[in-house]
C-alpha cells in the first residue's frame, strides 16, 4: 500500500518562517554588488529550483538552461526587487516558472503534462522523510503527480520539491493564501482517488 498518509502529513505540515535570516542576509550583499555573495544565494537555492524545473520540463539539459536563466534575470533585477510578503524565494521560482512557461510555448507541441512521466528522480529537499521519498520513486504516484490539474500540480511541487509555505506559493501563482490551501486539498483529494483507481477528478 501507499504510504499516502506520510504524504499527507508533510504536504499538511505546519507553514515555516519565509526567508531564513542567512539568506536575506546574502540577498541584501548581492544587492549592494557582492557578486560572490549572490553565488551563495545561487548555492543555497539551486538545487530546489533545478528539482522544481526538471520535473516540469523532463530533460536535464533543458532544465539546467533554464534555471541558470532564471538566475541571470533575478540578478539582472534584483535592484528593483523588493522585501514583502514570502520575500526572494517565491520571488525568484515565479521567475523560473515563467520561464519553464516560455520553454513549453517554444517548443509548441508538446505541454508539462505529457513530460511527467519521463522524469523519475525523488525530490531535492533533504528533510522530506524516508516514507515520502519512497512514494515518490513509485511510477504510478509519478503519474498522478503529473496528471493534475496545472495549478494543483504547482502546489504540490513547490509545497514537496521546493519546501515553500503556503504564503510564498500563493506568490508564486498570484493566488491568496485561501486558494493555495483549496488547491492542495482538491490536489490531495485528486492524488488519494487516483492511487485508488479512482479516475474521477475534483477541479
Amino acid at each position: 500500500p501507499y504510504p499516502f498518509a506520510a504524504l499527507e502529513r508533510y504536504i499538511d505540515r505546519k507553514d515555516e518562517l519565509s526567508d531564513d535570516r542567512e539568506l536575506r542576509r546574502l540577498v541584501e550583499k548581492a544587492r549592494g554588488g557582492d557578486l560572490e555573495a549572490y553565488g551563495e544565494v545561487y548555492d543555497l537555492l539551486y538545487d530546489g529550483v533545478y528539482g522544481y524545473v526538471l520535473r516540469q520540463v523532463g530533460d536535464a539539459a533543458a532544465a539546467e538552461d533554464i534555471v541558470a536563466d532564471a538566475f541571470i534575470t533575478a540578478l539582472e533585477r534584483l535592484e528593483g526587487f523588493v522585501w514583502r510578503g514570502g520575500g526572494f524565494k517565491p520571488w525568484l521560482y515565479r521567475i523560473a516558472r515563467n520561464d519553464v512557461i516560455d520553454h513549453f510555448r517554444r517548443l509548441g507541441r508538446r505541454h508539462a503534462d505529457e513530460m511527467f512521466e519521463q522524469v523519475a528522480e525523488k525530490p531535492s529537499a533533504d528533510d522530506v522523510d524516508r516514507a515520502v521519498e519512497e512514494t515518490w520513486r513509485r511510477q504510478e504516484l509519478l503519474d498522478a503527480v503529473g496528471s493534475l490539474p496545472d495549478e494543483q500540480r504547482q502546489v504540490i511541487l513547490l509545497r514537496l520539491v521546493a519546501d515553500m509555505s503556503n504564503r510564498q506559493i500563493g506568490e508564486v501563482l498570484s493566488k491568496s493564501e485561501g486558494a493555495v490551501k483549496a488547491l492542495q486539498h482538491r490536489a490531495l483529494a485528486n492524488l488519494r482517488r487516483r492511487l485508488a483507481g479512482d479516475e474521477k477528478e475534483e477541479r
